[in-house]
Parts: structure tokens; sequence; C-alpha cells
């Protein structure tokens, strides 16, 4: 026998489960909640109970309408409750004053945001539309309605005349100011692109410009040092370093920063890039890159550093790895630390057989543990590690001898 605040809470449950597949049309009404009436034990041995818990239901003056039953009891036939009958998701809500609260505010919102905006596609999205507070969803909409009537400003976020709007807020609304001007978020933001490029897609599609992102260069060549101020370190737009007339013929691409400050030695036609993690396109977007005679990667091994050289080649940049196998992480693994789980369901694209062994036995691990291994590339001794990427910019096939000193 279910008591009413039983029945009350279970209805609490459903709707903030299902409100806002309800809000979008769907489901089956009128919806019926069994209140399980007092079985034949029951009914034979408590009868006195039976009537009491029919007596606070017939107290009862929550949503919904009681619907009875004759049942029959050792003194006769009696008249029970059976099942509470609602007949739309607005009674659902009435049994709880937060979830009317929600479900008013649910409408409000789809009606004022399917009128103002008509292309907007907002089935996917009526819980997160709903969360917002009032503060955030007013910014929504005045943002919307700006970028709607400014669709190609050409200004940068941050001179948008909109209050309240800046970097980190676009950031976490990003899709659903996407939605409301009509568009599909997860394709425009996710589909082909890699991590970094999210930024500028968004930047793009609503009409704004994008603060140049610079590259950290390493230029190693001496000659190549006297068309950037004599410079060995430097930071430069892709535009820029790809007007250098004369170019690299061998880049280095690697993961960390300190790594590349370590490099201290000159290597004709030698430059590295260093630090943009897996903000891969940038790379890619630099002529001299994707026509480099030899272009070497070196990063941390875990899953994440490999899906960064699968992006590289996908991107058109012919890449070979150097110190990246399972032979250097079984020789340093007692360097390794939780790191990362696999971002990707799948196994990159673009992996040697090596890489690719040493990618099944990372996700292996993770699937055992529960945890990510990562061997940072800074951890593995320089000795070891500096002449083996000398050996890979002198095009070098073999490893170099143990006691190679730098």
């Amino acid at each position: 026998m279910r008591q009413p605040e039983e029945v009350l809470e279970r209805l609490h449950r459903r709707f903030d489960a299902d409100y806002a597949h309800w809000a979008r049309g769907n489901g089956s009404w009128p919806l019926r909640i069994s209140l399980q009436p007092p079985n034949t034990a029951e009914r034979s041995e408590s009868p006195i109970a039976c009537h009491e818990w029919a007596a606070r239901w017939e107290a009862y003056t929550g949503p919904g309408a009681i619907g009875y039953a004759n049942f029959r009891f050792p003194t006769g036939t009696h008249r029970m409750p059976k099942t509470l009958v609602l007949s739309r998701p607005g009674d659902v809500a009435a049994a709880h004053p937060d979830d009317l609260s929600v479900w008013q505010r649910c409408g409000q919102r789809l009606t004022q945001l399917q009128k103002e905006f008509p292309d907007a596609r907002l089935s996917d999205h009526v819980r997160r539309i709903t969360g917002l507070d009032d503060a955030d969803y007013e910014r929504l909409v005045r943002a919307v309605q700006w970028l709607r009537a400014n669709p190609t400003s050409g200004l940068l976020l941050r001179q948008l005349p909109i209050e309240g709007i800046d970097t980190k807020w676009l950031g976490a609304h990003q899709t659903l100011v996407l939605v409301l001007l009509g568009g599909d978020a997860d394709t425009e933001l996710s589909e082909g692109e890699p991590p970094r490029s999210r930024k500028r897609v968004l930047h793009r599609r609503l009409g704004l410009r994008v603060v140049p992102e610079l590259v950290q260069v390493t230029v190693c060549d001496p000659l190549l040092r006297t068309q950037v101020a004599c410079m060995r370190h430097l930071a430069a737009t892709v535009e820029d370093l790809s007007r250098w007339p004369r170019r690299p013929t061998t880049v280095v691409i690697l993961e960390n920063k300190e790594t590349a400050f370590a490099v201290t030695g000159d290597h004709t036609g030698t430059v590295i890039l260093h630090g943009h993690g897996f903000f891969v396109e940038q790379y890619a977007r630099i002529t001299w890159v994707r026509n480099a005679e030899r272009v070497i990667y070196w990063g941390d091994i875990d899953t994440a550093g490999l899906q960064f050289v699968s992006d590289l080649r996908t991107l058109g940049v012919a890449a070979t790895t150097v110190l990246t196998d399972t032979e250097v992480l079984d020789r340093y693994r007692y360097l390794a630390v939780e790191g990362a789980l696999p971002q990707r369901k799948s196994v990159p694209l673009h992996l040697t057989a090596r890489e690719q062994k040493l990618y099944q036995v990372l996700v292996e691990h993770a699937a055992v543990t529960g945890t990510g291994l990562l061997l940072e590339q800074e951890r593995i001794p320089w000795e070891f590690a500096y002449p083996r990427l000398i050996n890979a910019i002198l095009g070098n096939s073999n490893d170099p001898p143990e006691c190679e000193q730098v």
C-alpha cells in the first residue's frame, strides 16, 4: 500500500527524469500510478490498517484524480483507492513546488525562444535552457539578438557591446548560442575539427575576429636567425612565419616548451616549434611545415600525445616520431605518473605499427587500472633522449651509441 507522501516523491523523481522529454510533446497521457491497494492477505489480516490507509488517500489534496475499485473484506465489499491518474505533465509538476517552478520556467522560455528565434532547434537542449539562472538566460537572449542583427561585425569578442558577455561566458554557453542562431552546434564545433580550432570555428560562425595566436619557435639555424634579428627564441603568428624568405628544412615539434629550451646547439636548417599541446592546426597552417624535408615529433608518452601526432598527419604533416614506443616506456616506466584517460573511443587513424602498439598498451593500462599512464618527455634522462633527437634531426635511422655524450 503506497502512502501519499511516497507517491509524491515518486512523481518528483519521475518529473526530474522526464520533464525535458515531455516539454518536447512526448509521453503517453494520462499517466496512471498504481497505489498498490491492499491484497487479499492484508484485507483479511489487517482490515483496520487498510481502512486507515484509504482514509489518508481520502484526505489527499495533491494533483491528479484518484481512481477507486471495490474490494472484498471479511466484513463485506468496500471501496478502496486503486490508482492516481494524472492527465498532463503539469499535474506531475504540481506534486512538488520546485518542479512546478521548473515546468513553468521551461514553458515560458521555450515559448519565448521559439517565437524570437524560429530557426532554432531547441528539442535537444530543453534541460540546459531551463537550468540557466535568470541572469544567464537574459544574457543568452541579448547575445543572440545582437549577433543575429550583426552577423559579420568583425569585432573581437571583448569588443562586443553586450552586457555580461566575455570569453569565459561565451565558452560556457557556445552551444546554446549556435543553436539559437539556427546552427547545429555539434557538427559545427566537432566534426573533423581538432580541439583548438573549436574557438576559431565558433568565432567565424559568429562573425567575430580571433586574436592572433602566437607559435613558440626556437631557431636552431644561425642563417635563419638573421631573418629575425638574430633571435633564437621568439613567438610569431602563422602568417608571419609563413613569410620567411629562407625556409627551414627540418622542423621539430615538441609538446612541451621546457624541452625546446634545453636544446642549445645549432643545427642547419632546423627550427623547433613547441608548447602548443593539442593545437596542431596551428603548425599545419605554416606553409614550410607541410613542405619540410623532415618533420619530427616528440611528446609525452600518453594517449593524448599519440592523438596529437595522428592529428598532425591528418592535416597533411608527414611527421615521424622519436622516443615514442613501448621500448622507451618500458625502460623508464618507473618515472611515469598517473595521466588522463583516453579521450577518444577509437584508435587514432594515422599511427605507425610501433605507435599503435604503444597506444594499445596505454589503453589496456587504462582499462585495467581506471587511470591513464603518462611518461612526460622531460622525465626521460637527457643523456638518453638528446642523442636520439639529434640523430633524427640529422636524418639517421639508427639509434646512437649508449655512451654518446651531449
